[in-house]
Protein backbone atom coordinates (compact mmCIF):
# COMPACT_ATOMS: atom_id res chain seq x y z
CA UNK A 1 0.00 0.00 0.00
CA UNK A 2 0.97 3.89 -0.62
CA UNK A 3 1.43 6.90 1.60
CA UNK A 4 0.57 9.32 -0.78
CA UNK A 5 -0.39 8.93 -4.21
CA UNK A 6 -1.04 11.68 -5.62
CA UNK A 7 -1.79 10.77 -9.97
CA UNK A 8 -1.24 14.31 -12.00
CA UNK A 9 -2.98 12.64 -14.56
CA UNK A 10 -6.03 12.58 -12.94
CA UNK A 11 -6.03 16.55 -11.66
CA UNK A 12 -7.64 17.42 -8.99
CA UNK A 13 -11.26 18.56 -9.48
CA UNK A 14 -13.00 16.09 -11.16
CA UNK A 15 -15.66 18.70 -13.63
CA UNK A 16 -12.18 20.06 -14.48
CA UNK A 17 -10.25 19.53 -17.90
CA UNK A 18 -6.44 18.98 -17.35
CA UNK A 19 -3.97 17.87 -14.97
CA UNK A 20 -3.18 19.24 -11.15
CA UNK A 21 -1.40 22.50 -13.02
CA UNK A 22 -4.04 23.47 -14.66
CA UNK A 23 -6.63 22.88 -12.06
CA UNK A 24 -4.82 25.67 -10.27
CA UNK A 25 -4.42 27.76 -13.16
CA UNK A 26 -8.41 27.33 -13.72
CA UNK A 27 -8.79 28.38 -9.94
CA UNK A 28 -7.46 32.24 -10.60
CA UNK A 29 -9.66 32.15 -13.87
CA UNK A 30 -12.84 31.70 -11.70
CA UNK A 31 -11.77 34.17 -9.44
CA UNK A 32 -11.25 36.79 -11.85
CA UNK A 33 -14.50 35.83 -13.47
CA UNK A 34 -15.99 36.58 -10.18
CA UNK A 35 -14.63 39.79 -9.88
CA UNK A 36 -16.30 40.58 -13.06
CA UNK A 37 -19.65 39.46 -11.77
CA UNK A 38 -18.74 41.72 -9.07
CA UNK A 39 -17.82 44.60 -11.02
CA UNK A 40 -21.32 44.93 -12.65
CA UNK A 41 -23.63 43.06 -10.50
CA UNK A 42 -23.05 44.19 -7.05
CA UNK A 43 -25.80 47.21 -6.89
CA UNK A 44 -28.44 44.61 -8.13
CA UNK A 45 -27.07 42.16 -5.30
CA UNK A 46 -27.22 45.09 -2.68
CA UNK A 47 -30.82 45.67 -4.03
CA UNK A 48 -31.77 42.53 -3.43
CA UNK A 49 -30.30 41.79 0.01
CA UNK A 50 -31.39 44.63 1.18
CA UNK A 51 -35.61 44.11 0.22
CA UNK A 52 -34.41 40.68 1.40
CA UNK A 53 -33.60 42.50 4.96
CA UNK A 54 -36.92 44.09 5.02
CA UNK A 55 -38.95 40.86 4.01
CA UNK A 56 -36.91 38.88 6.83
CA UNK A 57 -37.22 41.48 9.44
CA UNK A 58 -41.14 41.99 8.70
CA UNK A 59 -40.78 45.78 7.51
CA UNK A 60 -39.50 46.71 11.34
CA UNK A 61 -37.33 48.71 10.01
CA UNK A 62 -36.73 52.31 8.52
CA UNK A 63 -34.00 52.82 6.69
CA UNK A 64 -31.39 55.82 6.36
CA UNK A 65 -27.95 56.20 4.56
CA UNK A 66 -25.39 57.58 7.44
CA UNK A 67 -23.15 60.54 6.16
CA UNK A 68 -19.93 60.55 7.63
CA UNK A 69 -18.44 63.37 5.48
CA UNK A 70 -14.63 63.27 5.53
CA UNK A 71 -14.63 61.45 8.47
CA UNK A 72 -15.31 58.17 7.14
CA UNK A 73 -12.55 56.03 6.99
CA UNK A 74 -11.80 53.07 4.68
CA UNK A 75 -11.92 49.72 6.10
CA UNK A 76 -8.18 47.67 5.56
CA UNK A 77 -8.28 45.50 2.82
CA UNK A 78 -6.22 42.72 4.81
CA UNK A 79 -9.18 42.65 7.85
CA UNK A 80 -11.98 42.60 5.52
CA UNK A 81 -10.97 39.60 4.17
CA UNK A 82 -10.76 37.04 6.97
CA UNK A 83 -14.33 36.66 7.06
CA UNK A 84 -15.03 35.65 3.74
CA UNK A 85 -11.98 33.08 4.28
CA UNK A 86 -13.50 31.90 7.41
CA UNK A 87 -16.91 31.29 6.18
CA UNK A 88 -15.33 29.51 2.92
CA UNK A 89 -13.11 27.16 5.30
CA UNK A 90 -16.76 26.14 6.90
CA UNK A 91 -18.36 25.70 3.87
CA UNK A 92 -15.20 23.42 2.98
CA UNK A 93 -15.10 21.34 5.94
CA UNK A 94 -18.92 20.99 5.85
CA UNK A 95 -18.68 19.03 1.83
CA UNK A 96 -15.60 17.55 2.65
CA UNK A 97 -17.10 15.30 5.66
CA UNK A 98 -20.02 13.82 2.89
CA UNK A 99 -18.27 11.55 1.05
CA UNK A 100 -21.12 11.96 -1.82
CA UNK A 101 -20.10 15.60 -2.50
CA UNK A 102 -16.60 15.16 -1.81
CA UNK A 103 -16.34 12.12 -4.50
CA UNK A 104 -18.26 14.67 -6.89
CA UNK A 105 -15.72 17.79 -6.66
CA UNK A 106 -12.13 16.41 -5.46
CA UNK A 107 -10.57 13.26 -7.26
CA UNK A 108 -10.42 10.32 -4.29
CA UNK A 109 -9.14 7.66 -6.78
CA UNK A 110 -5.96 9.23 -6.07
CA UNK A 111 -6.07 7.93 -2.61
CA UNK A 112 -7.61 4.63 -3.04
CA UNK A 113 -4.69 2.61 -2.65
CA UNK A 114 -4.00 4.53 0.86
CA UNK A 115 -2.83 2.19 3.82
CA UNK A 116 -5.71 2.57 6.30
CA UNK A 117 -3.52 4.27 8.88
CA UNK A 118 -2.94 6.86 6.20
CA UNK A 119 -6.54 7.52 5.29
CA UNK A 120 -6.36 10.96 7.71
CA UNK A 121 -4.68 12.49 4.72
CA UNK A 122 -7.97 11.80 2.13
CA UNK A 123 -9.99 14.56 4.46
CA UNK A 124 -7.06 16.99 5.12
CA UNK A 125 -6.17 17.23 1.20
CA UNK A 126 -10.22 17.37 0.10
CA UNK A 127 -10.66 20.30 2.48
CA UNK A 128 -7.78 22.38 1.35
CA UNK A 129 -8.82 21.95 -2.44
CA UNK A 130 -12.46 22.65 -1.62
CA UNK A 131 -11.64 25.63 0.22
CA UNK A 132 -9.47 27.15 -2.87
CA UNK A 133 -12.36 26.41 -4.63
CA UNK A 134 -15.50 27.91 -3.23
CA UNK A 135 -12.49 30.92 -2.25
CA UNK A 136 -13.01 31.73 -6.17
CA UNK A 137 -16.60 32.32 -5.56
CA UNK A 138 -17.27 33.32 -1.98
CA UNK A 139 -17.04 37.30 -2.79
CA UNK A 140 -19.93 36.78 -4.21
CA UNK A 141 -21.93 36.83 -1.50
CA UNK A 142 -19.52 39.46 0.56
CA UNK A 143 -19.12 42.01 -2.26
CA UNK A 144 -22.89 43.28 -2.06
CA UNK A 145 -22.29 43.49 2.22
CA UNK A 146 -19.57 45.31 0.95
CA UNK A 147 -21.00 47.79 -0.93
CA UNK A 148 -24.15 48.23 1.73
CA UNK A 149 -20.97 49.32 4.28
CA UNK A 150 -19.78 51.73 1.68
CA UNK A 151 -22.72 53.27 0.94
CA UNK A 152 -23.66 54.00 4.72
CA UNK A 153 -27.18 52.08 4.32
CA UNK A 154 -28.26 51.59 7.82
CA UNK A 155 -31.27 50.26 9.55
CA UNK A 156 -33.37 51.45 12.67
CA UNK A 157 -35.73 49.35 14.64
CA UNK A 158 -39.06 50.93 14.60
CA UNK A 159 -39.34 52.74 18.07
CA UNK A 160 -41.59 50.71 21.09
CA UNK A 161 -42.55 52.24 24.17
CA UNK A 162 -39.31 51.99 26.74
CA UNK A 163 -36.95 50.58 23.96
CA UNK A 164 -33.73 52.24 23.64
CA UNK A 165 -32.87 52.93 19.99
CA UNK A 166 -31.34 50.20 18.13
CA UNK A 167 -29.32 51.17 14.38
CA UNK A 168 -26.82 48.71 12.50
CA UNK A 169 -25.79 48.65 9.30
CA UNK A 170 -27.58 46.38 6.50
CA UNK A 171 -25.01 45.03 5.38
CA UNK A 172 -23.40 44.45 9.08
CA UNK A 173 -26.58 42.75 9.81
CA UNK A 174 -25.86 39.78 7.49
CA UNK A 175 -22.30 39.53 8.07
CA UNK A 176 -22.69 38.84 12.10
CA UNK A 177 -24.90 36.01 10.70
CA UNK A 178 -21.95 34.77 9.09
CA UNK A 179 -19.85 35.82 11.52
CA UNK A 180 -21.73 32.82 13.77
CA UNK A 181 -21.63 30.29 10.97
CA UNK A 182 -17.88 30.69 10.66
CA UNK A 183 -17.36 31.44 14.62
CA UNK A 184 -15.24 29.03 16.74
CA UNK A 185 -16.37 25.40 15.69
CA UNK A 186 -15.03 26.42 12.31
CA UNK A 187 -11.66 27.03 14.02
CA UNK A 188 -11.58 24.34 16.42
CA UNK A 189 -12.49 21.94 13.74
CA UNK A 190 -9.29 23.83 11.48
CA UNK A 191 -7.06 23.02 14.26
CA UNK A 192 -8.22 19.46 14.08
CA UNK A 193 -7.66 18.59 10.97
CA UNK A 194 -4.03 19.99 11.36
CA UNK A 195 -3.67 17.77 14.32
CA UNK A 196 -4.89 14.69 11.91
CA UNK A 197 -2.50 16.00 8.93
CA UNK A 198 0.54 15.50 11.36
CA UNK A 199 -0.57 12.73 12.32
CA UNK A 200 -0.47 11.26 8.57
CA UNK A 201 3.41 12.43 9.02
CA UNK A 202 3.77 10.71 11.78
CA UNK A 203 2.63 7.53 10.28
CA UNK A 204 4.79 8.27 6.76
CA UNK A 205 8.02 8.85 9.33
CA UNK A 206 8.26 6.63 11.78
CA UNK A 207 5.92 3.42 10.06
CA UNK A 208 7.48 3.48 6.33
CA UNK A 209 9.98 6.24 6.28
CA UNK A 210 10.60 8.17 2.71
CA UNK A 211 13.99 7.47 0.93
CA UNK A 212 16.45 10.13 1.73
CA UNK A 213 16.17 13.93 3.19
CA UNK A 214 14.11 15.45 -0.24
CA UNK A 215 11.32 12.85 -0.15
CA UNK A 216 10.70 13.76 4.04
CA UNK A 217 10.53 17.22 3.05
CA UNK A 218 8.11 16.98 -0.32
CA UNK A 219 5.96 14.76 2.03
CA UNK A 220 6.21 17.87 4.32
CA UNK A 221 4.03 19.79 1.74
CA UNK A 222 0.67 18.50 2.34
CA UNK A 223 1.17 19.20 6.05
CA UNK A 224 2.32 23.17 5.71
CA UNK A 225 -0.10 23.12 2.77
CA UNK A 226 -2.94 22.41 5.39
CA UNK A 227 -2.04 24.86 8.23
CA UNK A 228 -1.49 28.03 5.91
CA UNK A 229 -4.59 27.01 4.00
CA UNK A 230 -6.74 29.85 5.18
CA UNK A 231 -3.55 32.15 3.38
CA UNK A 232 -3.88 30.25 0.58
CA UNK A 233 -7.58 30.88 0.19
CA UNK A 234 -6.89 35.03 0.28
CA UNK A 235 -4.84 34.67 -3.01
CA UNK A 236 -8.22 34.01 -5.16
CA UNK A 237 -10.70 36.37 -2.45
CA UNK A 238 -7.50 38.99 -3.13
CA UNK A 239 -8.36 39.50 -6.60
CA UNK A 240 -11.97 39.55 -6.26
CA UNK A 241 -11.80 42.21 -3.80
CA UNK A 242 -8.91 44.04 -5.70
CA UNK A 243 -11.64 44.39 -8.74
CA UNK A 244 -14.31 45.27 -6.28
CA UNK A 245 -12.15 48.57 -5.04
CA UNK A 246 -11.42 49.28 -8.90
CA UNK A 247 -15.28 49.07 -9.17
CA UNK A 248 -16.03 50.96 -6.08
CA UNK A 249 -16.85 54.66 -6.96
CA UNK A 250 -19.24 53.11 -10.29
CA UNK A 251 -20.98 50.83 -7.96
CA UNK A 252 -21.93 53.60 -5.41
CA UNK A 253 -23.64 55.83 -7.87
CA UNK A 254 -25.35 52.95 -9.24
CA UNK A 255 -26.61 51.38 -5.72
CA UNK A 256 -27.24 55.56 -4.96
CA UNK A 257 -29.73 55.36 -8.15
CA UNK A 258 -31.62 51.77 -7.30
CA UNK A 259 -32.17 53.83 -3.55
CA UNK A 260 -33.07 56.81 -5.20
CA UNK A 261 -36.06 55.01 -7.48
CA UNK A 262 -36.97 52.56 -4.09
CA UNK A 263 -40.24 52.50 -2.49
CA UNK A 264 -38.12 52.08 0.72
CA UNK A 265 -38.01 55.20 3.00
CA UNK A 266 -34.67 56.23 2.93
CA UNK A 267 -33.09 59.99 5.05
CA UNK A 268 -29.65 61.25 4.63
CA UNK A 269 -28.34 61.76 8.12
CA UNK A 270 -25.33 63.23 9.94
CA UNK A 271 -23.39 61.54 12.19
CA UNK A 272 -20.03 63.96 12.39
CA UNK A 273 -19.15 64.77 15.62
CA UNK A 274 -19.60 69.05 16.14
CA UNK A 275 -16.05 71.00 16.18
Amino acid sequence: MDIFPFDSNLGIYRPLPGNILFDFVWLYVFSFLTGIICYFASPVLSAFFWKLHRYITRKNYSYYIQDLGTHKKPIPQSRRMILPTLVALGIAFSISNIRSFTNAIFVTESFGSLAPEAQTIVTSMALLFILLLISCFISILFAPMWLMQDTGLVCELKKKPRMTADIEGVGNWYLKMLKGFAGISTVVAYIFTIIQTIEWYQFVVFVSPPDGILMGVIFLIPVAAVSVSPLLALGPISIVHVIYEKSLQRNLRSFARYISKSDLYTVEIDLRKSA
